[in-house]
Formats: C-alpha cells, sequence, structure tokens
C-alpha cells in the first residue's frame, strides 16, 4: 500500500516535492557529490547563513531536517526577504 495519495501524486510526483527553485537549489546544495545523501553539514551552513536555529531538529533525521528548512526558507521568501543557499542569494522577484 502506498502511503502517498492520488490528489499528493497529481500534485507532487513520486519525489513529494513541490520542485520550484528553492526546492531546486536546496536538494542540489545539500546532497553530497559522493554519496548522493543530504549532508548535515550543508543543512547547517544554510541555517547559518539565513540565521535559522535547526538545534531544535537534531533528533530528526536529515530528509525530515531538510524538509522544515525548506520551509522556512519559503517562508522567508513569502516575506520578501533573501535567502542565501551555498553563497549564491535570491528572493522571489530574483
Amino acid at each position: 500500500m502506498d502511503f502517498m495519495t492520488k490528489k499528493f501524486m497529481d500534485k507532487y510526483g513520486r519525489s513529494g516535492s513541490c520542485n520550484d527553485r528553492l526546492s531546486i537549489e536546496l536538494s542540489n546544495y545539500l546532497r553530497d557529490p559522493i554519496t548522493g545523501k543530504i549532508n548535515e553539514v550543508f543543512i547547517q551552513k544554510v541555517a547559518m547563513d539565513n540565521k535559522i536555529e535547526i538545534s531544535k531538529w537534531k533528533h530528526l533525521r536529515n530528509g525530515h531536517r531538510r524538509m522544515l528548512l525548506g520551509n522556512v526558507l519559503r517562508a522567508k521568501l513569502k516575506r520578501g526577504e533573501r535567502v542565501i543557499i551555498g553563497g549564491s542569494s535570491f528572493s522571489n522577484s530574483s
């Protein structure tokens, strides 16, 4: 039994991602080039660059922390703030 509903799959596909610019930039930056897994150090770097406190997420797996980080960054963009990922800065208008 698949845990994803048809409505979810129609909207997001198998990846579960909305594939917006933030999602793409974040996924590309956070993936370790050797293992392909999400790198915890890169999560911490993005959080630090964007002044996001993530210590409360330390008990979570990296995938969950990546999702939460993406949600917080999306909220910053909606408020008109700039977001920094891997040294690149962007906003909703750029």
